[in-house]
């Protein structure tokens, strides 16, 4: 993240900029004292070479801010070859350089010609910048200022920030992602105490800050001892300070932090601009805040569903009271979506995540976890039917715009990438299988009709009614078909042997299609699952919560066979899910494995291991649930219909009557939270008299 932002501004410089920018960086990586020549200002005259005192080496340096960087590198290293009869060349680009591309040509380079390139992309050169605090003196280079942080912005720049940096950009000493992170907030501390702190009072200033506990307190004492022996950390007269190597890097990290922060404003001050609008410095303040805070709350939902309780937050209605004064009511669920979208791509935004999602690694009892998520341990993902739908519907036919679509892709991404082994119990295979059937039997004559059932219930329906607007051509029976099922074989009155049998061939279809995207299907085999059922009942009548029976068979299974020691001791287990209940019944993780919805996994596996490719995942799904909530009536309604009628739908003129009845209860019920079923079911019936 810090890197990034540094990155981009150093590729944006125009040729004159980037020169001097290479001046700098020379003597930061051991060529000190020497000038270079580009061919657009000495007549033609391409590289400049030097010679290293110490071994009498000859260098070649180029420097280059062209896009086709293969093509020039292989150009100069021939060059240099015939005319200067030297064969190492340092290869500076204003470019991002993608090391496995880089790699090849290297290796042929060397091959046919002999010549070792070593390269400097912008990244590298940022990376150099902050290792040795000389951050400002390039942006000054570059024409860019930081102005003063507002007071009330500096909540954002504590210690814990340049603590996410240094873990994220440089520390790969340890496997051990807790320990790495207890010594980057270490330094840190020391970072903001340049004239040193007794051990007694380092500690008491990270208990203060992070809130630790006296068990934590322990581990920030041992890896003060590791620092210690790595050099990394001093002591003299009972002081300890940052080596100055250290010190030098917590410095860079935190000028780029404060950059982010200063490019966020700007950019955000121009985003209101180009939505037809201009607010006063105060309110832009406020509503910058107010983003992060939101930020901070949403990622802090890191093992259980947010759902409309969010709304409450304090940061949200501040944004959209804002907005709506603004831009008015009509509007301020679609501004508030693009200014989500905007935070959630901008660099600090990232920053102020990532500083939340590692919170929640201090706090976990479970090493495994944290080293799983960390990249160092196996991980085992238990996926259930309310997110495989949505990825395989998209893998079969296209990822559609819905946030349960949106998040499968990326889901689906982190597994084609190897970040962790995707398991599908296959309890939750039938379950996929069964709402395929319910699909076809409740919805076969309604759903393509002029209905909208974007936001259906039921995530076959609601994909093919979202795909069906991009593909006029697919019929509903051709999209039931990929998935083994004819749709003239399903019936409102087929018996249960009928059901079952179809589910069957479905289960087995589904199966097939799961294996060819490196989903493992599994049957779990449990003990004591008779007592594990009776007690989820219980659980579910307690909650108040609505479970058919085979559904808490289901869920029991999974729960008896996650808890307990059926999986490799060194595997991190973790179940993804949107069912709230789920995180209800171990919230903290404590049975042995851990709960957590798509979007927690994706910021994790992506965010906070320093992509900075990817946005806030937490920020954009909550946007795009505020956007879906003032569409999903109508469906839900429909839902409930086709559950009711269902083959007495293919009478006109009742869909006719249901249309008007929906409209009604549509405007009667507006401001509702959700739809009750049972409350639909009784008017729907009442009107029909």
């Amino acid at each position: 993240m810090n890197i990034e932002s540094l990155s981009r501004l150093i590729e944006a410089s125009d040729v004159s900029t980037f020169r001097s920018l290479v001046a700098m960086v020379l003597p930061l990586i051991g060529l000190k004292d020497i000038n270079y020549c580009d061919g657009p200002y000495d007549g033609g005259k391409d590289f400049h070479l030097v010679t290293m005192p110490a071994t009498g080496v000859r260098i070649g340096i180029q420097i280059s801010v062209e896009k086709k960087w293969k093509d020039k590198i292989e150009k100069d290293a021939r060059k240099l070859k015939n005319n200067y009869e030297t064969n190492l060349m340092y290869f500076l680009s204003s470019r991002r350089i993608p090391e496995g591309s880089f790699s090849t040509v290297k290796e042929e380079i060397f091959l046919e010609h002999g010549i070792t390139v070593n390269k400097y992309d912008n990244q590298a050169i940022a990376t150099r910048l902050i290792n040795q605090n000389q951050v400002i003196e390039a942006l000054s280079l570059m024409g860019i200022g930081l102005h003063d942080i507002k007071k009330s912005q500096t909540k954002y720049l504590g210690p814990k920030n340049e603590a996410i940096s240094s873990l994220l950009l440089f520390d790969q000493k340890s496997k051990d992602l807790r320990q790495r992170f207890f010594q980057s907030i270490i330094m840190s501390i020391l970072a903001r105490h340049e004239t040193g702190l007794i051990r007694s009072d380092l500690i008491e200033t990270i208990k203060n800050d992070y809130s630790f506990q006296e068990t934590q307190l322990v581990q920030v004492n041992s890896n003060i001892d590791r620092l210690f022996q790595s050099g990394e950390i001093l002591s003299k007269s009972g002081l300890i300070f940052l080596s100055d190597v250290e010190q030098k890097k917590f410095h860079g990290l935190r000028t780029t932090t404060e950059l982010e922060l200063e490019l966020l404003k700007s950019d955000f001050k121009a985003k209101i601009l180009e939505l037809g609008e201009d607010i006063d410095e105060d309110t832009e303040e406020i509503l910058v805040n107010n983003f992060f805070d939101l930020t901070i709350y949403l990622a802090g939902k890191e093992y259980s569903t947010y759902d409309n309780l969010a709304k409450e937050n304090d940061a949200y209605q501040s944004i959209k009271s804002i907005l709506t004064s603004k831009f008015g009511h009509a509007r301020t669920t679609e501004i508030f979506r693009k200014l989500a979208e905007f935070f959630a791509e901008a660099d600090f935004t990232k920053h102020i995540a990532c500083a939340k999602l590692y919170d929640a690694f201090l706090n976990t009892e479970s090493s495994h976890l944290i080293n799983a998520l960390g990249g160092t341990e196996s991980l085992n993902v238990y996926i259930d039917s309310s997110v495989f739908i949505p990825i395989i519907c998209g893998l079969l036919f296209d990822t559609v715009h819905d946030r349960f679509s949106q998040s499968g892709a990326s889901l689906f991404k982190l597994i084609s990438d190897h970040k962790f082994a995707a398991v599908i119990p296959s309890d939750y295979m039938e379950e996929v299988a069964s709402h395929l059937i319910e699909a076809c039997r409740d919805y076969k004559h309604i759903i393509e009709k002029d209905i909208d059932l974007s936001y259906s219930g039921n995530a076959f329906v609601s994909h093919y009614s979202k795909y069906k607007k991009r593909d006029q051509n697919l019929s509903f029976e051709d999209y039931v078909r990929i998935f083994g099922v004819r749709l003239d074989a399903i019936s409102a009155d087929m018996s249960d042997v009928a059901f079952f049998s179809i589910r069957d061939r479905v289960v087995r279809e589904l199966n097939g299609i799961a294996s060819r995207y490196s989903f493992t299907v599994e049957n779990f085999f449990v003990e004591h699952l008779h007592s594990k059922i009776e007690e989820l009942r219980t659980f579910v009548i307690e909650k108040h919560l609505t479970r058919a029976d085979v559904l808490i068979r289901h869920d029991a299974r999974v729960i008896c066979y996650l808890s307990g020691d059926y999986v490799s001791s060194g595997i991190a287990k973790v179940l993804c899910t949107w069912d709230k209940m789920h995180s209800m019944i171990n919230p903290d993780g404590h049975d042995g494995y851990y709960v957590m919805h798509p979007i927690a996994i994706i910021d994790y596996l992506s965010l906070a291991k320093g992509d900075g490719d990817t946005s806030v995942s937490h920020l954009l799904d909550f946007a795009a649930m505020q956007e879906e909530s003032d569409l999903e009536l109508s469906s839900q309604i429909w839902d409930t219909l086709a559950k009711i009628e269902n083959d007495n739908l293919s009478d006109a003129n009742l869909i006719l009557s249901a249309k008007k009845f929906k409209e009604q209860y549509m405007e009667k019920h507006a401001n509702d939270e959700k739809v009750i079923g049972r409350q639909v079911e009784e008017a729907w019936m009442a009107w029909k008299k």
